[in-house]
Parts: C-alpha cells; structure tokens; sequence
C-alpha cells in the first residue's frame, strides 16, 4: 500500500510539471498564437509583433536558432532570410546578406517583402540606402 501512495504522489507531481511546463507564458498568455496571426493584412499578424518587440520570445518553442524548436514550425519554413543571422552586415561572410544577393543573382524581390517596393525602408523601416548611399 505504501509503495502505491508513493508511486502515485510520484505520477501526480509528474502530471503538474508536465502541464505547467508545457504552457506559453510569453508573449502571449495561451499556447496557440491569436486568429490572424499568421494573416498577412492581420491587425494582430506575428510579423508586426515581432517588429515591435523582437523575437527573442519566439525562441522558447521555435528554438534558439528559430528553426522550428518543439513546435516543429521555423521562421524559414515561409521566410528565406528573416530573421536574419547576426553575420548579415558582415560582407565577407557567407551568411551575409551580399552572400545572400549573389546567390539569387543579386534579385531583390525577396527583400522587397519587408524593406518596401522601392527598397526605401517598407515595414522594416531599414532602408539600402541607410547604408548603401550610392544604390
């Protein structure tokens, strides 16, 4: 009878550490992101929430390198180059975003995305020209 008890006080706390750890406490306060997140005209779309504050919060479920984490779901599973790896302004490096135009025959379309039609800064708010002054 006693090692019953303990096994099934051992099955329970198991149960509340499983549950409690498997609850999203950020950014939001559920484990499913809201209708429309994933919408791109959306209000509340997860783009504009990561402009705003960041994607640091995403790392806990989409994994350090936001590859897809435990939730199996990346950034690059629908973004080629966002977010972009910390070497993107680093032109000697093959992650970098010169890297990156060579390899696509210096098309731009994919940057267009984020940075505006005119490449002028778009919801970026990142303008080639901010660093670039002659393209």
């Amino acid at each position: 009878m006693k090692k019953t008890l303990i096994v099934l006080n051992i099955i329970f706390a198991l149960i509340i550490m499983i549950s409690y750890c498997s609850t999203d406490k950020n950014p939001l306060p559920s484990v499913s992101h809201p209708e429309g997140w994933n919408t791109a005209n959306a209000e509340n779309r997860h783009g504009t929430k990561v402009l705003e504050t960041g994607y640091v919060s995403c790392k806990s479920c989409h994994g350090v390198d936001l590859k897809g984490g435990k939730t199996g779901n990346g950034c690059f599973d629908c973004h080629q180059t966002y977010p972009h790896p910390e070497e993107w302004s680093e032109f000697e490096n093959s992650n970098s975003h010169a890297a990156y135009l060579k390899a696509n025959n210096y098309s731009k379309e994919y940057c267009k995305g984020c940075h505006g039609v005119d490449l002028s800064g778009g919801k970026s708010g990142v303008a080639c020209s901010s660093c670039h002054p002659n393209k």
